[in-house]
């Protein structure tokens, strides 16, 4: 039975999304990347990709949960103008074969329609090379690689994936951060956010009874960033609509700024900070990633509800 939310949160998340689709259209061009003129590539321009990668799956998210408006259209085709139509993507991989984790950004602009056949070549010969297995990856990001190229159509399903976090169902009162930010991708790519059960019944039961807990600790933190992913992860797993799921939602959607913006924790986006950064720019990359992630958890939720 699908599950039943209040009015309130109702509203309150279609508040948040309107604010939030605005502070987006204002905000565009802080996601820009910048032009690379040697052939070196090296971390700092793969760290360029990751606010527009996240882009790119918000995009996808909100228009997969039925929002149909020509801002995001109009996105998705910028975002795909920023890539070059995949040429810049080309020149990366060709250039650096380790960095095939970056195929997550086309893996949703693919999604969104947009293809280049030199990209998708170059993806399918990396797809099947050695390196493909032996990037020293931590468990849940081998697993986030595999399901983007299972959306590209290079793999198979990779939900028996090995060293997942969840998959051991560890002590429930040992939580921080990194174990917070493996469980919630585990959740996410394990289920196709939300399109998919967890195979394993005892991980759902186990995640539905201590994800409350969990959140609750996020949010008495100031946490926003973590308790929105973790409202992801409720709705992804289809939890009850009752004030303990969605209390990571509504923590969020408390402190967005007029202009939309959710503020992130303490140092957020930091490790993206460059010299000659505006301060404009510097307090984009402050509130991006937990703005981006309270857009798809009030998609996702609202996607799930009946009212």
């Amino acid at each position: 039975m699908t599950p039943r939310l209040s009015p309130r949160t109702a509203g309150i998340a279609r508040r948040g999304l309107l604010l939030g689709m605005a502070w987006l259209n204002e905000n565009l061009q802080h996601f820009a990347v910048r032009t690379v003129t040697s052939q070196r590539f090296d971390k700092h321009h793969v760290a360029q990709l990751k606010p527009l990668t996240e882009l790119a799956l918000t995009v996808w998210m909100l228009k997969r949960c039925g929002l149909e408006l020509p801002l995001l259209d109009a996105t998705a085709s910028w975002i795909w103008q920023q890539c070059e139509h995949g040429r810049k993507l080309v020149a990366l991989l060709l250039a650096r074969h380790d960095f095939l984790p970056c195929c997550a950004l086309y893996a949703s602009l693919r999604q969104l329609g947009f293809r280049d056949p030199a990209l998708d070549r170059v993806l399918r010969l990396l797809a099947r090379a050695d390196i493909e297995a032996a990037l020293p990856l931590q468990p849940w990001s081998r697993l986030a690689m595999r399901y983007n190229l299972w959306q590209l159509g290079l793999t198979k399903w990779p939900g028996q994936e090995g060293g997942l976090y969840i998959a051991t169902r560890p002590e429930p009162w040992v939580v921080s951060g990194e174990v917070a930010y493996a469980i919630t991708h585990e959740v996410f790519y394990l289920t196709d956010f939300g399109a998919r059960e967890l195979e394993d019944v005892c991980v759902t039961d186990y995640l539905r009874a201590w994800l409350p807990y969990w959140t609750r600790a996020f949010v008495d933190a100031n946490d926003n960033d973590l308790a929105a992913e973790l409202a992801m992860v409720a709705a992804c797993l289809q939890a009850s609509h009752d004030p303990a799921s969605t209390q990571g939602l509504h923590s969020a959607l408390a402190v967005q700024r007029e202009d939309g913006a959710v503020p992130g924790p303490d140092g957020a986006g930091s490790f993206l900070f460059a010299e000659g950064d505006t301060a404009a720019h510097r307090d984009f990359l402050g509130c991006y990633h937990t703005t981006l992630v309270t857009l798809m958890a009030a998609a996702m939720t609202l996607r799930n509800s009946t009212i």
